[in-house]
């Protein structure tokens, strides 16, 4: 299945930056921990570099898919927060995007029990992205996603879209 198909099907896509997509910068920027208030979750001297790459995002992938489609916010965190561990789906909850892109900062591993998973009807696929691979999340009302950060560093750079075609 292609990565396209895996996004409608499944909910997810899979996938790693290529490597003239710099993403070192962050590494001297401070990512708060996301059980603080969100309005927090975004280091003021990373805006324009994150501004950056979610404009790429919206370029090399969104854009690819849907014709229609609006950028939201962008963030970056560490940890996992208390409603990211139970299973939901963004948009139902009430946020202002039903689309997002996250790029892993650290290896999420079974060892270190970091990991990401995406349920789709009674299907749930257990993600453990790497350092410099993304998760672009379909948030359709059919799909919910979940994450588990049991041990070591979870660093994420968050990408909002709000994309009418998947409403």
């Amino acid at each position: 299945m292609t990565p396209e198909q895996t996004f409608f099907v499944d909910g997810y896509w899979l996938g790693t930056l290529p490597d003239d997509l710099d993403i070192e910068m962050f590494e001297s920027f401070d990512f708060k921990d996301c059980n603080q208030p969100e309005e927090i979750w975004l280091d003021p001297k990373a805006k324009s570099d994150l501004s950056r790459i979610h404009q790429w995002f919206a370029d090399n992938y969104v854009s690819k898919m849907f014709d229609d489609f609006e950028m939201k916010d962008c963030a970056m965190w560490s940890g996992v927060d208390e409603g990211s561990r139970n299973w939901h789906n963004d948009f139902e909850d009430g946020d202002a995007f039903n689309s997002n892109i996250l790029v892993y900062m650290d290896d999420n591993t079974e060892e270190n029990g970091n990991n990401i998973q995406v349920a789709s009807n009674d299907y749930i696929n257990i993600l453990y992205p790497s350092r410099r691979d993304f998760v672009w999340l379909n948030q359709k009302k059919c799909f919910q996603h979940r994450a588990t950060h049991k041990s070591g560093v979870r660093r994420v750079l968050s990408f909002e879209y709000l994309v009418p075609a998947l409403f």
